[in-house]
């Protein structure tokens, strides 16, 4: 690893104080259409831990469901900079990575798309560029913008069903108490890329007109410079054999721009209008060497790799609360949109993930097997000679790769663009208060939605006619940023290293491709185009509409118990365009379904005391198809009777669950709490193999992905956080946070074997330590998620696997003046890897290293 440095920012900035009361919120749900939701203001002079956390269980204790909270405060005092890595420090909730990043956020160990992840309250549209299902990926939307995180375990009526694992809701900032403005400079640094980059944010909020108009403006721009060394053995001919070797060798540059607005205007009978705005993007300009050890073929290829990878995401709402015939009339309409697209590499014609690859020929690689599926290296688990972190490059002594000798293989313009609007999303909630223990709600929601997808992978060669093909002689050469020191987390790095060619340059690779772009030929069978079938399955449009509407009621019979019960139904009708290739013939299809799904819930609440709680709910959700599961598109070969595609016939998959919670609460900013929870899982989808008829003809196998048979998940969750305020002196300022969530699930493959379903980890855990003493606050935090099934193959050996994963987080903040605020954050100190394997984790598939991040400045307030 290399040497760590923790920088120091000096950055003069403003920002206003205040701490207003503390929003109750008893008898509120997040899925409520509220005019403004119930705010844990951000703005903390001293004690920014502990009040944080006094904020977040107060919310807690109060709520009518089973849910968690993480104010602005704990997301502030931790290095998480974006929304998913937001809530990963709560029970039972845990993210996936992007370049060590974090982007999807699971619940209870469920796939990301079985949870509904979303902003005030609506599931925002997604666009990614290799993910086709429902899942939101937040890297792209800065923590700085949010208020507060609430985690539904159980969801009520008034809250969108399709949440098997739970709801995750992220409440953006609104109009202050009175005038805010804050800022906040500092500087990164990642040791993998040893490069600075810098986070500038401003905040500015106010309250005019005797309090009537409140206003609020929030904008945040964050740079940072990354790396990555990973290697990737894959596997092929008989499963378990290296077929070929890739060291993979990543830089880059990510920007995130977050803006968030809003504004309200309170009349004198207590109503309210309001307007909400937001705007994230992030921007990723790539550049990646990659040298693959091609042993079955018996050549070493260079593959050089550039591209801007681009998501925007931009919407807004109006809304309104309003006294109505004795109770309230809430109601708001928006429209959202959000993108992927790749930026102007090579050029503004050709944008794509841009690779060209040039190939050495004759290698003679040493110390390979052929065991009848060709040759191949084998690791020492399956009686090879290779260790897992360990895989010889296995060259012959004194080999050194000859530019001259490494010719151009191909160049791959591999194309993606996504692009889903939620056109229209309206919804309205009437609340009454009938006597003094029991409240009547009733809403519907209204969701018109379109997704366009694209998608093409093409291949060019050389043109002979054009001359002799080119060279890597016949460019200017540099070692490839990075490559002194690329896997040096491995004793093998070196030798690695020490055998790579040198590469050509962004610049001088992009200008040759435009001044050759006339002598390079389509290489239409090794392409995924339509006209092959090969993009069919990526590339269609699809028209949705949403329909919810529900009742609920909430009853306290007496100060101890609260009983919440409803119904809430959701009508879906989908519409899919696409085409299918049947024999070499694009044909249109078009296809559609609709489904109503039917969500009663029930949510007890005893509180044995002011401070202790036992809860139980029974709800029912469901989890629409994925849009990549929908697509009709898909090709049709009657000599081989096989049609492989999407099926827009596929049924939601429902969840019944069950849930029982037990909490106490300490005046010293504490809790403990226990919990159990079941669910059974009907209609979940698999990729399957079934024979039927198409168009006619019968006996036609289809590969598609279907509904399978039911499956069970249960688990139990802990969670501890407490003050130390008994200890001593100094002591008595430390705190410990603590949770840990165990799972469990079983669902019948297709082919009648039972495993777990994928995605779901059976251990997730956090640790934290932290002090505040009102002035200085720090925290040191580790996150933990095990190993989880990414991938079924033909049996339990062939599953692919994402690894366990550890990482240690610590942040440290001194109040300098009332006003100024100097802080410090370091993130990955453990340098943890990313690891997928086959089966064993000594049969790897990718191992990733990131390094560890740092983030250091100051934040000041008027």
């Amino acid at each position: 690893m290399k040497r760590a440095f923790l920088l120091v920012a000096a950055s003069s900035v403003a920002l206003a104080a205040a701490a207003p009361a503390l929003a109750q919120t008893s008898g509120q749900t997040s899925g409520q259409a509220s005019a403004q939701p119930a705010q844990v203001d951000d703005i903390v002079v001293t004690g920014a831990i502990v009040s944080g956390e006094r904020r977040a269980l107060n919310i807690q204790k109060n709520a009518d469901n089973i849910l968690n909270v993480v104010s602005s405060d704990g997301i502030g005092r931790l290095p998480d900079r974006n929304a998913a890595e937001a809530v990963q420090r709560a029970p039972g909730v845990a993210i996936e990575r992007d370049q060590g990043e974090g982007r999807f956020v699971a619940v209870r160990g469920l796939p990301s798309q079985w949870n509904s992840t979303l902003i005030n309250g609506d599931r925002l549209p997604t666009a990614e560029e290799e993910t086709t299902s429902r899942a939101t990926a937040f890297d792209f939307f800065p923590s700085e913008l949010i208020d507060r995180v609430e985690i539904s375990k159980a969801v009520t009526p008034d809250m969108e069903g399709d949440a098997i694992g739970g709801s995750v809701n992220f409440i953006t900032r609104t109009a202050p108490a009175e005038r805010t403005v804050q800022a906040t400079g500092g500087l990164t640094y990642s040791d993998k890329a040893g490069e600075y980059g810098d986070l500038l944010s401003l905040t500015v909020g106010d309250r005019l007109m005797d309090g009537k108009f409140g206003f609020l403006l929030s904008g945040t721009r964050y740079v940072r410079d990354w790396a990555t060394d990973n290697y990737e053995p894959r596997r092929g001919g008989d499963g378990i054999g290296v077929t070929r070797l890739e060291l993979r060798d990543y830089t880059g540059t990510r920007e995130t721009v977050g803006l968030n607005g809003a504004a309200e205007y309170n009349f004198d009978n207590g109503g309210q209008v309001f307007g909400r705005a937001i705007y994230g993007t992030l921007e990723d300009d790539e550049t990646h060497y990659k040298h693959r050890l091609n042993f079955a073929s018996n050549r070493v290829e260079v593959q050089h790799i550039f591209n801007t990878l681009i998501t925007e995401m931009s919407g807004g709402e109006i809304g309104g609360r309003h006294p109505l015939a004795g109770g309230d009339l809430n109601w708001k309409i928006g429209s959202y949109q959000n993108e992927f697209r790749y930026g102007d590499t090579p050029d503004g014609q050709d944008h794509s993930y841009f690779v060209v690859r040039f190939d050495q020929r004759g290698v003679g690689y040493q110390g390979l097997e052929n065991r009848g599926a060709g040759t191949l290296a084998y690791n020492t688990i399956d009686g090879g000679t290779d260790p897992a972190d360990a895989i010889s490059n296995h060259l012959p002594a004194g080999f050194q790769m000859n530019p001259a000798l490494t010719r151009l293989a191909n160049v791959e313009l591999y194309k993606v663009a996504v692009t889903e609007r939620d056109r229209v999303v309206a919804q309205v909630d009437y609340t009454r208060e009938i006597g003094s223990s029991l409240e009547l709600k009733f809403g519907a929601k209204y969701r018109d939605k379109q997704r366009d997808a694209a998608f093409e992978d093409l291949f060019y060669t050389w043109n002979p006619a054009a001359g002799p093909v080119p060279t890597l002689a016949d460019f200017a050469l540099m070692d490839q940023p990075g490559r002194g020191d690329f896997l040096d987390e491995l004793d093998i790095g070196a030798q690695y290293r020490n055998q790579f060619s040198q590469v050509v340059s962004e610049d001088d690779i992009t200008a040759w491709y435009r001044a050759n772009r006339q002598n390079l030929i389509l290489d239409a069978a090794g392409s995924a185009t339509l006209e092959n079938g090969g993009a069919l399955g990526r590339t269609f449009t699809l028209n949705e509409k949403q329909s919810a509407a529900y009742a609920m009621a909430t009853w306290r019979p007496d100060p101890r118990w609260t009983v919440l019960g409803g119904l809430r139904l959701e009508h879906t009708d989908t519409a899919v365009d696409g085409q299918v290739l049947i024999d070499g013939d694009l044909s249109p299809e078009h296809r559609s379904n609709d489904y109503l799904a039917v969500l009663p819930s029930l949510h007890l609440t005893y509180s044995l005391d002011a401070d202790t709680n036992l809860r139980a709910a029974v709800t029912r959700t469901f989890a629409r198809p994925d849009f990549g599961d929908l697509a009709p598109g898909g090709a049709f070969i009657e000599a081989d009777l096989e049609f492989a595609g999407g099926n827009p016939d596929l049924k939601p998959t429902y969840s019944t669950n069950l849930d029982l919670m037990f909490e106490r609460f300490y005046s010293d900013v504490g809790v403990i709490s226990a919990g159990a929870f079941y669910k059974r899982i009907e209609d979940p989808i698999f990729d399957s193999r079934t024979i039927g008829s198409f168009r006619g003809v019968d006996g036609v196998a289809f590969l598609t992905p279907a509904n399978g048979e039911p499956g069970w998940l249960y688990g139990l969750e802990l969670n501890l956080q407490r003050r130390l305020t008994f200890l001593p002196g100094a002591l008595s300022h430390v705190g410990v946070n603590a949770n840990y969530t165990y799972i469990q699930s079983e669902f019948e493959l297709p082919d009648g074997r039972h495993a777990a379903i994928p995605r779901q980890a059976d251990n997730l855990g956090n640790v934290a330590v932290y002090y505040d003493d009102g002035r200085l606050s720090g925290r040191l935090a580790l996150n933990y998620k095990g190993a989880f099934i990414e991938e079924y193959g033909s049996d339990a050996a062939s599953d692919s696997y994402y690894g366990e994963y550890t990482s240690l987080d610590f942040n440290l903040a001194y109040d300098l003046t009332d006003r100024v605020t100097l802080f410090g954050e370091a993130s990955n100190l453990t340098d943890e890897k990313l690891f997928y394997y086959l089966g064993d984790e000594d049969r790897p598939l990718q191992v990733e290293y990131y390094g560890p991040r740092f983030l250091a400045g100051v934040k000041a307030r008027f």
